[in-house]
């Protein structure tokens, strides 16, 4: 770790170093609780992140690892295994995690709770990209670049598409509760396509898994304007 320097993010002290080449930020809350628990933003650091901070305001730290526009590829999940590894033991966190994956930070939550399941507590997926085939789907002007990010052709991803969503398998024989926030009509990341899915196969083995649908909301606003059932579902 290099370049460590101190910053405010929104009252709070935030330490933000370089790890592998890529921006790592801890945000540091006025009294840690006592587990030392932290929540993991995948992606979009300070995007509807009124839990987030409620969050950090009860003890929680609150992490980012900047690794943008790598999709959650097997590169991107690689570079998260050393960074989790790494502040936990700086740090002194607790050993798992609460993963936020927020649209494209799907792709990173959901793929690194599949590789180290014993990593993470909890996963709150909030309209959530799973499906390579969803998004970014055929003809969508990033679909050249993720596929580059995984070293796919077309064949390979619509095999992958298939495997991955059959892989909540693994979420709910580890017995990790997921809450899926979604609105019903994002046309953007559709739920039909990524999280009903997901839902489903992850619920044939097991059950933790709360959904809450919005009705009539597209892929924005995220989050939920009263966060207490989030907040309760983490804590």
């Amino acid at each position: 770790m290099n370049n460590i320097e101190e910053k405010t993010y929104k009252g709070y002290k935030r330490i933000n170093f370089i790890l592998n080449g890529y921006t790592g930020s801890v945000i540091v809350p006025k009294k840690a609780e006592r587990k030392r628990r932290w929540i993991w933003r995948a992606e979009f650091l300070g995007d509807f992140d009124k839990a987030d901070m409620e969050l950090v305001k009860q003890g929680w730290h609150l992490v980012y690892y900047r690794i943008s526009d790598m999709y959650g590829s097997p590169k991107a999940v690689k570079l998260m295994d050393v960074f989790n590894r790494y502040i936990i033991k700086e740090f002194n966190l607790f050993e798992k995690t609460v993963l936020f994956g927020f649209s494209r930070g799907g792709l990173y939550a959901v793929n690194y709770a599949i590789a180290y399941p014993n990593r993470v507590a909890s996963l709150y997926l909030d309209a959530p990209v799973i499906d390579l085939q969803s998004w970014p789907g055929v003809g969508h002007n990033l679909r050249e670049e993720c596929l580059r990010c995984y070293g796919f052709d077309e064949k390979d991803a619509k095999i992958y598409s298939l495997s991955q969503l059959s892989r909540a398998k693994i979420l709910a024989e580890q017995k990790i509760p997921i809450l899926v926030i979604i609105g019903d009509s994002d046309l953007t990341v559709p739920y039909k396509e990524n999280a009903k899915l997901f839902i489903k196969e992850y619920k044939k083995t097991h059950d933790d898994i709360k959904v809450i649908i919005k009705k009539g909301c597209g892929h924005h606003p995220h989050s939920l304007d009263d966060i207490s059932p989030i907040i309760e579902f983490i804590s």
